[in-house]
């Protein structure tokens, strides 16, 4: 950053000659600028400010639609693009002005220059660190009670040459009436010496303390967007006012004298340090290679002496050097200054105090292991304190994580249905939960340091003496003992083991989960004897059913051939002697009705109606079987010629000759055995 280009705001507003004096207070009140730039054909001719606005009314009423060329300052003052930041601002400085307008080589608008550009772009926010608010504020502060007229505080800035007035009351700060106020009630056509100003003063206000750096008061009015600050004191009086322009001002001290102050500041900071300390070098030392450990040295009163880098992060703070800072405000922001001065208390009388700070940041939980101590010279007088702390936050976080994991297993265990306990390598049990008090019958004291074996193994029969020893070299499953409740009932238990080994891999516990299967084997033997009762059902229905079977085929065998022998005789003389076609008809129709009643008869009945020899129904179940012509005739013994004549002999007695139909699907269809 070299040259006004760098600085300056180059979308600067601007407005014709002839435009009326109403027009340009609509377009500042808008666009909440504190000036227009009068321009022609690009070339900049006048200026029109809120001061110069000001002026206008305490002469008397304004001609709103007087052309403003009449009442804008000309011509302004200018520089050009290329001039050196450094010279402009000094420039600005030296004519009492807050507005610099900036030309190229021709003389063309290109921007404008104002305190609010400085202070963003300077960038001389480092030399700011040593100067307090205090040091730059104007002390001299201009006030006006809430009863006083709007007229009255447009004169009295007007004659003192300021931009604003604080409503004071009681000596605090009520309100505040600026320029802009001004300009807003001037362009409404108000009567100013009616309005008082408690009703249109802008509130509330914003305000800093007087011992707040100059570097913090720039960025408050940066992120504020304002142009002044009411200083007030601890009390809440106002002590003075600050400006743009006052920390403008504040930076006029040349670049040497600058360095000569911080070499100076830091000069003294080191000097107490050393007389504070005398082993300043081992702390320093420390300092350098504390790593991830945040460390400061206050004195009496909590200003930070010295610091590292990680302190920074522990203060939360949004400067790099705290060194003169009051380390509590930085405590207190962080929620952090009540545990402190408990810390405090303790590290006054022991000397030192150890503790853990919860702090939030970045929307974040941090938690900081904190040792606070006191520093004592030869004479063991106090001299100050130090702090030493580490972020443990990854720590806290997985014993938090590990306490919840626990606590829900904890859950678990106690609501678990099965026995779980715990045994030492003696077998004295060392834990049990609920589930072993309900099924045993016993209370947790009753069972606690007792012998698992006496109370778990207490059946009918023969206690298993090695059985401790089963369950501590191997993972048991499902080993079944019978357990005697408190009332003497018998349980039949499942156990199954966990056994933890120590360093020299012998076992320390051993984990012991029962669970009660008495109700289970019960079930399972009742289902075991219906199981029984229902294979014999099923044995009887089977010779039932086979029975029924036969009786059924043999009924349709007699029936079959009975339609064979007895009616299908005489359907055929019918059908040849039948006169007319509806005879013949009703005759076929005859005949469909009794081939499908024997249609749901079995194969052999199905056959027996056809009227196949012995020699088709064999070929018929060869086919059925998937066996070819020669298959077939190799088996039986004859030609291939004849097993393809008994094959179209069937397909005509089942009605399917001349018909795309496989013979073979056609008997695995209907005559399937």
């Amino acid at each position: 950053m070299n040259t006004l280009q760098d600085v300056m705001t180059a979308s600067v507003i601007t407005i014709t000659p002839d435009a009326p004096v109403s027009k340009a207070l609509e377009i500042m009140e808008q666009k909440k600028i504190s000036s227009l730039v009068v321009e022609k054909d690009n070339k900049p001719l006048g200026i029109f400010t809120e001061r110069a606005l000001i002026q206008l009314r305490v002469h008397g009423d304004i001609d709103y639609a007087r052309p403003i060329h009449r009442v804008m300052s000309s011509p302004p003052f200018t520089a050009p693009v290329d001039m050196d930041y450094r010279e402009a601002y000094q420039l600005l400085l030296n004519h009492r002005i807050r507005h610099l307008v900036v030309t190229d080589t021709q003389g063309h608008l290109v921007g404008i220059v104002t305190g609010t550009d400085f202070l963003t772009h300077l960038g001389l926010e480092y030399f700011m660190e040593f100067k307090r608010v205090g040091q730059v504020m104007m002390r001299d502060v201009l006030s006006l009670a809430p009863s006083a007229t709007a007229f009255n505080a447009m004169k009295l800035m007007y004659d003192r040459r300021v931009s604003s007035l604080v409503i004071e009351q009681n000596g605090c700060p009520e309100g505040i009436v600026t320029e802009r106020d001004l300009l807003r009630l001037i362009r409404a056509k108000m009567q100013l010496q009616q309005v008082r100003l408690q009703q249109v003063m802008s509130q509330p206000v914003q305000t800093i303390f007087s011992d707040v750096s100059s570097h913090k008061a720039a960025k408050v009015l940066q992120e504020k967007g304002l142009r002044r600050l009411v200083v007030i004191n601890s009390s809440g009086q106002c002590v003075g006012i600050i400006t743009e322009t006052d920390l403008i001002k504040g930076l006029r001290t040349s670049y040497t004298d600058h360095l000569k102050e911080v070499i100076n500041h830091q000069a003294r900071q080191l000097q107490r340090v050393r007389k504070q300390m005398e082993e300043a070098e081992i702390l320093d030392s420390m300092l350098q290679s504390a790593g991830e450990i945040a460390i400061a040295i206050m004195d009496l009163d909590f200003h930070i002496l010295l610091h590292n880098q990680e302190a920074v992060r522990f203060y939360g703070a949004d400067v790099d050097d705290l060194t003169g800072q009051d380390s509590t405000v930085f405590l207190r922001n962080g929620g952090m200054l009540a545990p402190f001065n408990q810390a405090l208390a303790t590290a006054r009388k022991n000397g030192k105090c150890e503790f853990v700070l919860r702090q939030k940041r970045n929307n974040a939980v941090h938690y900081l292991a904190t040792t606070l101590f006191s520093i004592h010279d030869r004479r063991k007088n106090d001299t100050g304190f130090g702090l030493i702390a580490l972020d443990i936050t990854s720590q806290k976080q997985h014993e938090l994580s590990l306490q919840a994991e626990r606590d829900f297993s904890r859950k678990i265990i106690n609501a678990a249905p099965s026995i779980i306990c715990s045994i030492s390598q003696e077998g004295a049990i060392r834990f049990i939960n609920p589930a072993g008090e309900r099924l045993t019958g016993y209370s947790t004291e009753e069972l606690l340091n007792k012998n698992w074996q006496d109370y778990f193994q207490a059946g009918e029969t023969a206690p298993d003496r090695d059985l401790l020893q089963k369950f501590q070299k191997n993972d048991v499953r499902g080993l079944e003992v019978e357990l005697k409740t408190k009332d003497g009932t018998l349980r039949d238990i499942s156990w199954s083991s966990v056994t933890r080994f120590g360093d020299k891999k012998s076992s320390c516990e051993t984990l012991i989960l029962g669970n009660d299967i008495t109700e289970i084997k019960k079930a399972f033997q009742e289902i075991e004897k219906k199981k029984q009762e229902i294979e014999e059902a099923n044995i009887a229905l089977r010779v039932m059913l086979d029975q029924h079977t036969k009786t059924k085929e043999t009924i349709e065998e007699h029936i079959s051939v009975r339609l064979k022998s007895l009616v299908t005789p005489y359907l055929d003389l019918l059908r040849q002697s039948a006169a007319t076609e509806q005879q013949a008809e009703t005759i076929n129709i005859i005949t469909a009705h009794i081939d499908s009643i024997a249609g749901s008869f079995s194969p052999k009945s199905k056959e027996i109606l056809l009227g196949l020899s012995p020699r088709e129904s064999l070929i018929a179940d060869l086919v059925r079987q998937g066996k070819t012509s020669k298959d077939a005739a190799d088996i039986i013994g004859i030609s291939v010629r004849t097993v393809e004549t008994y094959r179209n002999n069937l397909r005509k007695k089942l009605g399917i000759n001349n018909q795309k139909i496989s013979l073979r699907t056609y008997l695995s269809t209907h005559f399937s055995r």
